[in-house]
């Protein structure tokens, strides 16, 4: 396997892994939502603390895409809006990442940071979405299949 392929292959693998790592964090932050309701709920901080910041973290280095096109094709954004979108996950990610930080370095009982997280983080959840659809779409553009 040459360079360029495993550059392009990399990529979605990666982000494909980060995006069920994100989803098991999701369902444990529900957790943390119906304890906020009131609900009697066995939350699993450090679990979710650790699958939601690998997530997050490959998320952000899922940035590195750009550097894939450029170093295969010579320029970057040639996947329009599956690049831009890229940007708003790249930034949500480094907010659900920075809020997520706070909550676990600086424990106390918390109503609107919990919620200012997981709302980050849903709607990152939904960008993800997007982006594998989107990223699913590309794969016959790129020569993988």
């Amino acid at each position: 396997m040459d360079l360029e392929t495993f550059l392009l292959w990399s990529h979605p693998v990666v982000q494909v892994f980060a995006f069920f790592l994100g989803l098991l964090a999701m369902w444990q932050g529900f957790k943390r939502f119906a304890m906020l309701l009131g609900k009697k709920v066995i939350f699993p901080w450090k679990k979710h603390v650790k699958l939601g910041s690998y997530a997050l973290v490959l998320w952000t280095l899922g940035g590195l895409g750009f550097y894939t096109t450029h170093s295969v094709f010579g320029m970057t954004h040639i996947t329009d809006s599956h690049a831009i979108v890229a940007w708003f996950i790249i930034a949500l990610s480094v907010l659900g990442f920075a809020t997520g930080f706070v909550m676990n370095k600086y424990k106390k009982k918390r109503v609107y940071m919990p919620l200012l997280h997981g709302g980050i983080n849903v709607l990152l959840l939904i960008l993800v979405c997007y982006e594998v659809y989107s990223g699913i779409l590309l794969v016959p553009a790129f020569g993988l299949i």
